[in-house]
């Protein structure tokens, strides 16, 4: 496995993916997960961490192509979410220019549930696209389309 790490942040939400090459030998690259820790930690309030391969390069991919496309234009809306029910963030940019965040961040969905609305900048949207960009760049895989 190899040991590199990045890191995306959206507000308040740290997202870091390990790339593990173990799972690379004749599988789709969109299927490919990604050895993922998201975490939120709201200073003496709230600190919540989900940590698991529960996002794939697939995932990755579509939200950074949906945060591309609204940041050319407002009120479009960028989804990133796990394919169980642990993590689902959605980005929504209106006319104004502020961009809300509606998270869902949950260790154990059988006995939790957190749910978190963040207010952020649509300044904050060329920053959180160049970090996917390296994380996609960072963790080239084999027979990916361009």
């Amino acid at each position: 496995m190899s040991l590199d790490r990045l890191t995306f942040q959206v507000g308040a939400l740290m997202v870091t993916v390990q790339d593990d090459r173990s799972q690379r030998i004749d599988k789709d690259w969109a299927a490919i997960h990604l050895q993922a820790v998201a975490e939120i930690d709201l200073a003496g309030q709230v600190w919540v961490r989900v940590a698991g391969p529960f996002l794939t390069m697939g995932d990755i991919a579509s939200f950074l192509d949906e945060l591309r496309q609204m940041h050319q234009q407002a009120g479009r809306m960028a989804e990133l979410c796990s394919f169980g029910p642990s993590f689902s963030l959605r980005l929504v940019v209106s006319s104004t220019g502020s961009m809300a965040a509606h998270l869902e961040l949950t260790p154990d969905p059988l006995t939790q549930t957190h749910t978190f609305e963040l207010q952020l900048d649509q300044t904050n949207l060329p920053g959180i696209i160049r970090q996917l960009e390296t994380i996609l760049e960072r963790f080239p895989v084999r027979d990916r389309p361009d």
